[in-house]
């Protein structure tokens, strides 16, 4: 039987991160073990690739921040190979409810050290022309904010992760794990045994099918999210911020100069691993998007350009990050919605700690941990797009 002191389930973003910072922090021999042929073939592949600090719970924002240290890094180490355009994200306001949540959200945001600012009309319409006028309350700007290119992002870790001695085998599903005393889990797989100190569970929307392995719940469930992509749009800028008008929940930002990328999530979408472009999809924007973006309500999608990719959902739109209560060497880092582009690097370094330290120095995990569900302690994300 082969052996590992930390495999890896899941050879996306999330894995990759994990597997990169156990390295740079350790000469434990790590086993990325992914059912693909390449890594980042699923939710990684079909992510919107936003970068923001403007969450409204204090453990996201510190996930965010440390994030977007690093992707400034490594931008600046690698000009323009990460495709990071921190062309900010301004979530914008009609009605007095959603100024409220902004400004709530502002007040614990700057709290934690964001840079981030209330901004007037007048100066929402010089960031983003395309916006209606009539009725706007105003809304957030955060500078550091913005958008990366998602395939680069999990080329880079692949890199990193083989330059630092990770191991990768692709092609390989985990079809049971099992205990082994105190010495680890015995691993089947596809293409053989492996035996492991650690198993980090990173499979993303496959998450809780890898943890019922171990007769373990893990509350993740994969939600079908649908992109779409304008026809070309002459005379509009060539940049503008991510716009997320809060009273639609539409997301609109530039695709380059190709057209505009629109994005809606219902929130009545139910559970499922349908990847196809949802038609109901196209209806929904169709009704919101004249709201604050009028000038895109009557320009073409183009139909070749739409996706849908799966969201890893949570009860409460946090992720689980930490060992399951009687599985101390089972880690769980999970559930990240659509945040897991953004949050990899504060992810993989969290988890690192976890097995080189015995513990997370960096973050505070508390409301990340798995025992929340059964305690009822759930802290519930707002800023879910």
């Amino acid at each position: 039987m082969h052996s590992a002191d930390v495999a890896v389930v899941g050879g996306g973003v999330i894995g990759l991160s994990v597997a990169s910072e156990l390295r740079r922090m350790s000469s434990l021999k790590v086993i990325v073990l992914d059912r693909h042929s390449l890594p980042g073939q699923e939710s990684s592949a079909r992510a919107n690739g936003g970068v923001r600090a403007q969450f409204g719970a204090a453990a996201n924002i510190q996930l965010s921040l440390y994030s977007i240290g690093e992707f400034e890094r490594l931008e600046m180490a690698n000009p323009g190979k990460l495709g990071f355009l921190q062309a900010g994200y301004l979530f914008i306001a009609g009605s007095l409810a959603a100024e409220q949540r902004l400004r709530a959200g502002l007040r614990l945001q700057r709290a934690l050290g964001v840079d981030v600012a209330w901004i007037e009309p007048a100066d929402v319409l010089r960031l983003a022309p395309i916006i209606r006028a009539k009725g706007l309350r105003g809304g957030t700007f955060g500078p550091r904010d913005g958008f990366i290119d998602p395939h680069a992002v999990v080329a880079a870790r692949w890199n990193e992760g083989k330059e630092l001695g990770v191991e990768f085998r692709f092609d390989t599903e985990v079809q049971a794990i099992e205990p082994s005393g105190n010495r680890g889990f015995n691993l089947k797989l596809s293409s053989g045994e492996l035996h492991a100190a650690w198993v980090v569970n990173a499979a993303g929307a496959s998450a809780g099918q890898i943890a019922r392995l171990l007769d373990v719940d893990v509350p993740v469930r994969p939600v079908r999210r649908n992109l779409a992509v304008t026809e070309p749009v002459q005379g509009a800028p060539d940049i503008i911020p991510m716009c997320v008008d809060v009273d639609s929940g539409v997301l609109v930002r530039r695709e380059g100069r190709a057209g505009y990328l629109l994005a809606y999530s219902n929130p009545n979408d139910v559970p499922g691993w349908d990847t196809t472009v949802d038609p109901k999809f196209f209806d929904d924007l169709a009704h919101r998007i004249g709201n604050r973006f009028p000038l895109l309500a009557d320009v073409p999608i183009d139909t070749r350009k739409c996706w849908a990719g799966l969201y890893p959902e949570t009860p409460d739109h946090n992720a689980i990050i930490g060992a399951v209560p009687g599985l101390p060497r089972f880690l769980q880092c999970v559930g990240f919605g659509g945040h897991g582009i953004m949050h990899s690097p504060a992810a993989g370094r969290a988890v690192a700690e976890l097995i080189c330290l015995g513990r997370c120095e960096t973050f505070d995990l508390h409301s990340f941990r798995l025992a929340r569900f059964a305690d009822g302690d759930l802290s519930m994300e707002m800023a879910v797009l």
